[in-house]
């Protein structure tokens, strides 16, 4: 389906075809379209993998169950939502398109998506902390797990701030777009935190909070975005990856 691939390459033009929208034969071109638009199917298997590896991790210790769904579902929740709010705070401000970041509908559902994955992601944090301390009735006598905090976690936060200003600072060419807006005004992409989608609003003075698409292909600035995403996932899952305490 190509390197930037998205699930609205086949689902749009499928429910389009059967509202009547296109007859089949224009299924392919409606495909094309949907190339690189929205979610990137690489999202899907970086946070996918992560879940099972979680999963699969907890159940080794001894989480099982429910349980073992509520500590992986939620881990992998906080990734998602850390990448996504420095994604629409930098997309904000390097691009100068401040209504992401603008509490209105429909960019409010968004918004609130990820508000939502992060409370989920601290929560579980904070449940994982409680459910580590062994109690002999209310007397705490040991710890049975601890976050995975060494060397090499720090080493992958480094990382992953290096990576994110990489792609901020991206140093390779970028192609430069140009929009114009109902002001009368033209938006100019920045040649900092380039994209191959960028969503501009380009009615300003509408109350609606949306941006349009306009699709420009570099597989390079592709490599960088799902480089970001892979390697914080990589640090949330290493972090709480738990280990036994040396004196447990």
């Amino acid at each position: 389906m190509g390197f930037d691939s998205t699930p609205l390459q086949i689902l749009d033009p499928i429910i389009e075809i059967v509202q009547g929208k296109y007859v089949l034969a224009d299924f392919w071109s409606r495909f094309n379209y949907y190339y690189g638009k929205e979610m990137h199917y690489s999202a899907f298997v970086i946070y996918g993998l992560a879940y099972v590896f979680l999963s699969q991790h907890f159940d080794k210790f001894g989480v099982k169950m429910s349980k073992n769904v509520c500590y992986s579902a939620s881990l992998t929740a906080l990734s998602i939502a850390l990448f996504e709010y420095y994604w629409i705070g930098s997309f904000a401000v390097f691009q100068n398109q401040p209504w992401v970041v603008t509490w209105a509908m429909p960019q409010l559902r968004i918004l609130l998506q990820n508000l939502i994955f992060l409370v989920a992601g601290i929560i579980g944090v904070v449940y994982m902390w409680l459910d580590s301390y062994i109690l002999n009735g209310k007397e705490v006598v040991g710890r049975n797990y601890c976050l995975n905090i060494n060397w090499k976690a720090i080493a992958l936060i480094g990382l992953s701030v290096a990576v994110g200003l990489f792609w901020i600072y991206y140093p390779f060419h970028v192609d430069v777009i140009q929009v114009p807006l109902s002001d009368g005004t033209v938006w100019t992409s920045s040649h900092l935190f380039p994209q191959t989608l960028y969503t501009i609003k380009t009615n300003v003075s509408s109350t609606i909070n949306a941006g349009e698409w306009f699709y420009v292909p570099n597989d390079a600035v592709h490599a960088v975005n799902t480089l970001v995403k892979a390697v914080w996932t990589l640090t949330v899952v290493y972090i709480f990856k738990l280990r036994r305490p040396k004196n447990g």
